[in-house]
Formats: C-alpha cells, sequence, structure tokens
C-alpha cells in the first residue's frame, strides 16, 4: 500500500492540493493556462515570483483516523 503526502494550500478559506510549482521566470505569463490545463489543474496562484498550480478540493472528507504510537528510542 502507497501513502502519498499531498501538500494543501488554504486560500480565502478554500482547500487546493498543490500539483506543481514554477518560477515566474521560467514560464512566460501568457502561457500559464495552457500549463495550467496540459497537467490537469483549475487553479493557478501567484506569489513570491512563483506560480502556484493548484487542483481546487471540492469536498474532504476524513476516511481514516489513525494515530501512530512509536516507541522510545533506546539509549545504547
Amino acid at each position: 500500500m502507497f501513502n502519498l503526502v499531498k501538500q494543501v494550500i488554504n486560500f480565502q478559506d478554500t482547500l487546493y492540493i498543490l500539483k506543481r510549482t514554477i518560477k515566474t521566470e521560467y514560464i512566460k505569463e501568457e502561457f500559464v493556462n495552457e500549463y495550467k490545463e496540459h497537467i490537469g489543474c483549475d487553479t493557478v496562484l501567484k506569489k513570491d515570483n512563483l506560480y502556484y498550480f493548484c487542483q481546487k478540493v471540492d469536498e474532504a472528507q476524513i476516511f481514516e483516523e489513525k494515530t501512530l504510537e512509536l516507541d522510545q528510542p533506546s539509549n545504547n
């Protein structure tokens, strides 16, 4: 079983899954929408000379909540 960790952004009380981050110097502004569609995103946010290509989370639901308890490391 794989456990995929995704970065979530909270922007204006809306959650987004971050798919890709690109420096603004690497992509011309007129190609941002094309690239957004190419990688399957619906939102692009811009901050500190970075584009954040995101997918809006329409509905979030907790399927299973687990608490992982770790043993104390032994000092050998």
